[in-house]
């Protein structure tokens, strides 16, 4: 969906609200993915000269945690307000991309915004433990086998001084 900024530019005293509802679950995120539609509300307000657009998103990233592999969502509520002048609209190096003819397309922001919002590494807990190196299985596991064997032994020294 384009947002006509333009038109808001000069011809709307009262705000431009937009309820979107978009499916991203074939977009391209870096380890994760968003199954379900993202909701989003878009409100644009004429203030003087500057247009504030202020964004409301709820997204839900699935993902495998980074440390144990276990499937999880989480809900991520993303809050932005851009400003933007009409003179932004012609200008390359302005915050927003907007089309030649000063539209901006609803979709690709929604699409940036979750994926500078939403971490890459994404854990199951704040305290995973993860995988144990001796047999593979969650942490705490009921392994009970001795990792030592699996050290260098030029480093028993080591061990000898923390028993």
């Amino acid at each position: 969906m384009l947002l006509d900024l333009k038109r808001i530019f000069g011809a709307y005293d009262a705000p431009v609200t937009h309820q979107l509802s978009l499916d991203l679950s074939e977009a391209d995120f870096p380890g994760y993915t968003v199954p379900e539609p993202v909701s989003a509300h878009v409100t644009a307000t004429l203030c003087g000269r500057v247009l504030e657009i202020a964004l409301e998103i709820t997204a839900d990233a699935a993902f495998e945690c980074a440390r144990c592999l276990a499937e999880g969502v989480r809900r991520f509520p993303i809050q932005r307000v851009y400003s933007v002048r009409e003179a932004d609209l012609s200008d390359p190096d302005a915050e927003l991309s907007f089309t030649p003819d000063g539209r901006l397309d609803l979709e690709e922001l929604v699409y940036t915004e979750i994926v500078l919002e939403v971490p890459s590494v994404l854990l199951c807990s704040e305290n995973c433990a993860g995988l144990c190196p001796v047999c593979g299985s969650r942490k705490p596991c009921s392994c009970r086998h001795e990792t030592s064997g699996f050290a260098d032994e030029r480093l028993s020294v080591l061990k000898r001084l923390l028993e």
